[in-house]
């Protein structure tokens, strides 16, 4: 039985394109270029056909004509900082940057923040032109694929006392596929990821709620673009982000409306901010910040005999470009 593919034997590579579309090729030599997993990633590939009649007096059809070949990856990750890696720097960077900013967010770096530490930030993109792409090689024991120009969401899932979990969803332009062997991938990110307890927190406006699972995702748009100058053969020329709705939902315990009036914001689409606060080490810490979040759906729910409000929410910006935030710093809680 040597002749098996398993699930469990895979490398996933990943890296930022320098012109969209044109192949970055990752390897797993390079550090930061192999991603960590959560579980097995899952591959996608299609293909559309038009159908043609036989026309030689039969009720069946003839060969079809392949067209456009959908492509895509979804893979969760655990968000890390660079934990005793040493500090954030030009060039050091969170583990996950190249797949948070080909989901739109565009990526800025301040040498000294107001408390005077390295921060890495994560905002929504302005438009088209500053998104970025990356070239993703999933290895499923040892066959691969080659999908380049990827674009895609993260979901930010957040459940008490686990590490915070990023699914990214891309789409990409199919490539090849080829047969190979790979080395075990060099630099994969060994930081432990931090809990969401104690060591995080979630501010409500200006209550501590206490909530055991919250989701925020960018919820991009994506147009697979169809274009006779397709790249790779794949019949479709760009993955565009075309429009964004972030946005997300959390359980938290029903509290005494002079605390936080759920149902009265929900009435009259007043804003909250959603604070989200993770780690209290040197090196291993982020918060994501959903500023002007407003409440979609309040929905009375049970946990066990504890009352909950099942809340959806919308992130909006609140000037141009802010609907959230996400922000790595080297200082201490």
């Amino acid at each position: 039985m040597g002749d098996v593919n398993l699930t469990s034997r895979q490398l996933l590579l990943m890296k930022t394109e320098t012109n969209y579309g044109v192949d970055a090729d990752p390897s797993e030599a390079n550090s930061f270029e192999a991603m960590r997993m959560v579980d097995p990633f899952t591959i996608e590939i299609d293909q559309n056909f038009v159908e043609q009649i036989g026309g030689n007096l039969t009720r069946g059809f003839d060969r079809p004509i392949p067209t456009t070949r959908p492509a895509g990856v979804t893979f969760r990750s655990y968000v890390t900082g660079i934990g005793g890696e040493g500090s954030y720097t030009a060039t050091v960077k969170p583990p996950l940057a190249d797949a948070f900013r080909a989901c739109g967010l565009f990526e800025t770096f301040t040498a000294s923040n107001a408390s005077g530490q390295p921060e890495y930030r994560y905002d929504p993109g302005a438009d088209i032109g500053s998104d970025t792409s990356v070239t993703i090689i999933p290895n499923q024991d040892g066959l691969e694929h080659r999908i380049l120009g990827c674009r895609g969401n993260v979901n930010f899932i957040y459940s008490a006392a686990g590490p915070v979990v990023a699914e990214f969803v891309f789409r990409g332009l199919l490539s090849t596929e080829v047969e190979t062997t790979r080395a075990t991938p060099t630099g994969l990110p060994s930081t432990i990821p931090p809990r969401w307890i104690d060591s995080g927190s979630i501010i409500v406006g200006s209550l501590s709620a206490n909530v055991e699972n919250l989701n925020l995702n960018t919820n991009n748009t994506l147009f697979e673009q169809p274009a006779s100058s397709a790249l790779s053969g794949s019949g479709i020329v760009a993955i565009l982000i075309t429009n964004r709705a972030p946005g997300g939902s959390f359980d938290p315990e029903v509290t005494r409306t002079s605390s936080h009036d759920f149902l009265a914001r929900w009435r009259s689409a007043s804003q909250s901010v959603i604070q989200l606060n993770t780690g209290i080490t040197a090196g291993n810490r982020f918060t994501l910040v959903a500023s002007k979040a407003i409440y979609k759906n309040v929905s009375w729910s049970d946990k066990s005999g504890l009352s909950v409000f099942a809340t959806d929410f919308q992130a909006y910006e609140t000037s141009a470009d802010d609907e959230i935030r996400l922000s790595f710093t080297t200082e201490t809680q």
